[in-house]
């Protein structure tokens, strides 16, 4: 709900209500945030909920955290990570020269594809194939017989964030 106190006159005014379906009851915490774009933020305090209303107040994204959860506030903005350890890299060789290489950089949240370098050394690695990021852990498939190979996580732009260690097939 969205209320208009008049203190002066000691009033209340609805001016909106926003409902949950099923209906949830609260009895202490929760909040709301209006967002940039108008729409309604609503954390649901006691109740482990949190929902976004357009102003018109349909629903536009509904979500509940487990059983267990709990939360006292609920909010949305953007937010990105950089994490401090490096990507990091599997490799599993399917044979006759083919291999695919496992990358993942798990809380970072620009990565846009993945670089696969790899070479007879650790010191004289190259590109030998790239790979749009799926999900927590991209699967790249490669050819060749060089036994060191890293992962690079690339931004949108192409730009390298991260490297991982050396590992060998």
């Amino acid at each position: 709900m969205r209320e208009r106190i008049d203190l002066p006159n000691r009033t209340v005014r609805l001016l909106s209500r926003y409902l949950h379906t099923p209906a949830l009851l609260a009895g202490s915490q929760g909040n709301d945030q209006t967002l940039p774009n108008a729409d309604l933020f609503v954390g649901w305090g006691e109740q482990p909920s949190f929902t976004e209303f357009s102003p018109s107040g349909q629903t536009l994204f509904d979500a509940r955290l487990p059983p267990t959860g709990h939360t006292y506030r609920a909010y949305r903005f953007p937010w990105s990570s950089m994490p401090a350890a490096p990507p990091a890299v599997a490799v599993r060789s399917t044979g006759n020269g083919t291999a695919t290489v496992y990358a993942r950089w798990n809380g970072a949240t620009g990565v846009g594809s993945w670089s696969v370098l790899s070479g007879a050394s650790a010191a004289g690695l190259f590109p030998v194939a790239t790979a749009a990021r799926i999900g927590f852990e991209t699967a790249i498939p490669i050819t060749g017989t060089e036994v060191y190979l890293v992962a690079q996580a690339l931004d949108a732009a192409g730009q390298v964030l991260g490297t991982s260690p050396v590992a060998h097939r």
